[in-house]
């Protein structure tokens, strides 16, 4: 079975334009990372990993993207290290707990725009409270409880999202960077349960990770006469990590943020919600019980272009006391990923 930690017998297979192709997109580096266990520690190194060899003798590979600068370190047998545990093991009671609060009774307990407030069959808009920017939207779903949605409460939830930016927009015509997220519990830093979106529509210029992405692929473009997005998902695609369905491209990414990442760049805004849908209905069957989600749009005036990408990672167990973000990720620009990619995209293709 393929995974991440043999990818280099996948790259040696591609024809030699394929190959040329990823080493112009991508770095690949295998190390091991060596250790002695001493005698005393070797039951509990085996109870926890299985073995005192895959310890001692840790295959290691860096993957960087040439042209987003973008890093990721897989070592597979970190996600078997021992971790602490907290007593939110009971996540269905908590969520039934902490229903009726504001998410609940949102015209009697949340704030509205000054535009108004948006109706959707299955959701409402307010404003944000405590906002990241001055043009900051919640979408607050019917439905308390986060993990239970489908597919026709994500296409409201996201038609409805559309419609709070355009009024947004009518109101200050400056602002056209629209940005779209879903943060999935306290994990994905959620500070309410009850689930929900945020809008935002920033004036200016695109919000940093966006406006980044877009000098990159322009670059790209220049230097090499080829679509970036393009060029991303054929590699994705011939390594196995890729696939295509409607015209919407989903890759499990091969140089994550964090845990799980799917990168989906969707055949238009219309298209999108089924997609999402599809991956965060495969989320939930892995297990994962936190995620982040990030809708990459381009400005309303069309001024530049950028496809609709979607971005969602897991963000690890709510019973785990640890976070999955450190200094490497914060600092050092390189995250560190427990999950195979080849692992999650097989998982993810079932629902399709």
């Amino acid at each position: 079975m393929k995974n991440i930690i043999s990818i280099s017998s996948q790259i040696k297979k591609l024809s030699k334009k394929d190959k040329a192709l990823f080493y112009r997109v991508y770095n690949i580096t295998e190390d091991v990372g060596s250790m002695k266990v001493p005698a005393e520690m070797k039951k509990w190194v085996i109870s926890k990993f299985g073995s005192v060899k895959v310890v001692e003798k840790q295959k290691i590979i860096r993957i960087d993207n040439n042209i987003t600068f973008e890093s990721a370190l897989f070592n597979e047998i970190r996600s078997l290290r021992p971790i602490d545990s907290n007593n939110y093991t009971n996540t269905k009671k908590l969520i039934k707990e902490k229903e009726g609060g504001p998410f609940c009774k949102p015209l009697k307990l949340t704030p509205a725009d000054n535009f108004g407030r948006i109706k959707g069959k299955k959701c409402i808009t307010a404003s944000n409270i405590a906002k990241y920017d001055s043009s900051h939207g919640l979408v607050i779903f019917k439905e308390h409880d986060p993990f239970k949605f489908q597919s026709s409460d994500v296409k409201d939830y996201f038609e409805t999202a559309e419609k709070w930016i355009k009024k947004a927009n009518k109101q200050d015509p400056e602002r056209i960077y629209p940005f779209i997220m879903w943060n999935c519990l306290w994990k994905a830093s959620a500070s309410i349960i009850h689930g929900h979106m945020q809008t935002l529509l920033a004036n200016n210029r695109h919000y940093g990770e966006i406006e980044k992405l877009k000098v990159f692929a322009d670059s790209y473009e220049t230097f090499f006469g080829s679509d970036y997005f393009k060029d991303l998902y054929l590699l994705h695609k011939k390594l196995d990590l890729g696939f295509e369905n409607k015209g919407n491209k989903i890759m499990a990414y091969l140089t994550p943020k964090k845990e799980k990442e799917i990168f989906i760049i969707a055949k238009d805004f219309k298209s999108m919600p089924n997609v999402v849908y599809k991956v965060l209905k495969s989320y939930l069957k892995m297990g994962v019980q936190s995620f982040n989600l990030g809708v990459y749009l381009q400005p309303l005036d069309n001024h530049w272009q950028l496809p609709v990408i979607i971005r969602i990672i897991d963000r690890g167990k709510l019973s785990v006391n640890t976070t999955d973000i450190g200094g490497m990720e914060l600092f050092a620009g390189t995250n560190v990923i427990e999950s195979d990619p080849y692992k999650i995209i097989n998982f993810v293709k079932k629902e399709f």
